[in-house]
C-alpha cells in the first residue's frame, strides 16, 4: 500500500470517527445513541415503510445487529413493529408519536452542527468529496 493510500485510509477512519464523537456529545442530551438516532433519522427520512432487513442495509449492520437496537427503541416507545396485511411474516418499522419528537429534536440539534461543521468548506470541494464517497461505498457494495 502506497503513502497515499494509507494517509486516505487514516484520514476517513479518523474524520468518521471524530464525526461520530461531535455528534454523539452534541446530542448526548437527547439519550439517543448515535445508533437509534441514526435509525430513527433513516426511517423518518424514507418515504415508504422498512423493515428491520432494510433498515440493517441502510446503517451498514448485520440483521442480528439490528435486533437489540430495534427492541430497544421499541422499548423506548420510539418505534413499534407493525405486521402489513398483505405479508404477515413481515414486520414494517414505524415511529410512533414519540419517536417523531425524537427525531424533529435531535434534527434541530444536529442540522445547525453539520453546517457549523461544514461551513467553511468550499462547496465545490464539498460535492467531490461526496461524489468520491458515493463511488466507494456503491463500490464496496459490490465487492
Amino acid at each position: 500500500m502506497t503513502q497515499h493510500n494509507q494517509t486516505f485510509t487514516r484520514l476517513l477512519y479518523l474524520t468518521a470517527h471524530a464525526w461520530r464523537l461531535a455528534v454523539d456529545r452534541h446530542l448526548k442530551d437527547s439519550g439517543l445513541s448515535m445508533s437509534s438516532w441514526m435509525a430513527i433519522g433513516i426511517i423518518a427520512s424514507e418515504p415508504g415503510r422498512l423493515t428491520q432487513t432494510e433498515l440493517a442495509q441502510l446503517l451498514g449492520l448485520e440483521d442480528a445487529s439490528m435486533v437489540p437496537l430495534v427492541d430497544r427503541l421499541v422499548k423506548q416507545e420510539l418505534l413499534s413493529r407493525v405486521q402489513p396485511p398483505e405479508d404477515r411474516r413481515k414486520r414494517h418499522l414505524v415511529l410512533t408519536e414519540k419517536g417523531n419528537h425524537a427525531f424533529a429534536k435531535v434534527k434541530d440539534q444536529a442540522d445547525p452542527l453539520r453546517a457549523a461543521l461544514l461551513a467553511d468548506i468550499d462547496p465545490q470541494e464539498l460535492a467531490v468529496t461526496e461524489r468520491v464517497l458515493e463511488q466507494l461505498l456503491a463500490r464496496l457494495g459490490t465487492m
